[in-house]
């Protein structure tokens, strides 16, 4: 039985782009039909399953892909791995480390001046307006001054007018 990449997908629990991909990545030998598909044996799917064990497993595609191309289990052909020594690896981590501690100094010296700026444009944002705010004080207290002479000096109706236009003529 024959079955199509959605139907292989599903039964993998992954995507079908995954599937496709790796089947070209491992060379698996599939048919395919009339418009290209690719079209799974029984046997192909079991292939695919180990692929996914392997990597769930934490092997890399590489590995697995060299591994694969190997037939029977007992053959003593393996593929070299590269070991680096202990001290260059130590080294390694040294530097990383060090990178590591250099960006994270860049990233607060950055948000530091960030917030400076910040911190700098709020302030000169609050002292406008504590100047508005001090304007408005003394307009407040020019008109009260202003209605208290009118009132002192009696005033009638004449006097409110001039007065009601004072406060839209700042």
């Amino acid at each position: 039985m024959l079955l199509k990449t959605k139907q292989v997908s599903d039964e993998l629990g992954v995507n079908p782009t995954t599937v496709q991909r790796w089947v070209k990545h491992f060379n698996l030998s599939c048919e395919k039909n009339e418009l290209g598909h690719f079209l799974f044996t029984s046997e192909t799917l079991d292939q695919l399953k180990n692929i996914q064990n392997e990597l769930r497993r934490g092997q890399s595609m590489e590995k697995i892909k060299a591994g694969f191309g190997e037939k029977p289990r007992n053959s003593k052909k393996s593929s070299p791995e590269k070991m680096v020594s202990q001290e260059k690896f130590e080294q390694r981590l040294d530097r990383f480390t060090l990178r590591l501690d250099q960006l994270e100094r860049q990233l607060e010296e950055k948000a530091n001046e960030v917030i400076t700026v910040q911190v700098l444009q709020h302030r000169s944002e609050l002292d406008e307006l504590v100047q508005k705010v001090t304007a408005l004080e003394e307009k407040l207290l020019e008109l009260e001054d202003h209605t208290s002479i009118q009132e002192a000096v009696g005033q009638s109706g004449k006097g409110k007018r001039p007065w009601i236009m004072s406060l839209f003529s700042f």
